[in-house]
């Protein structure tokens, strides 16, 4: 086993290099938790299209509906 000796200039220029590192690894792993795929963004606009759609059908429903009410005559 070598023993390194180490001036208390290289010591703490290390340490902050080791803090640096570790700053930036924690960084890293934040980023990486929040990943998202394509394949995630992909599901998440499919399941958003769908209900547009069946959004758009109802409000075309609602629209059919209001116009057959206003042809009504009103005796």
């Amino acid at each position: 086993m070598a023993i390194i000796n180490l001036t208390q200039d290289q010591y703490d220029r290390l340490l902050a290099r080791l803090t640096a590192l570790e700053e930036n690894h924690n960084n890293i792993a934040i980023a990486v938790d929040k990943f998202v795929t394509l394949d995630q963004v992909m599901e998440v606009l499919v399941i958003l299209r769908t209900d547009i759609e069946d959004m758009q059908e109802t409000v075309s429903s609602l629209e059919d509906r209001v116009t057959a009410l206003e042809e009504e005559p009103l005796d």
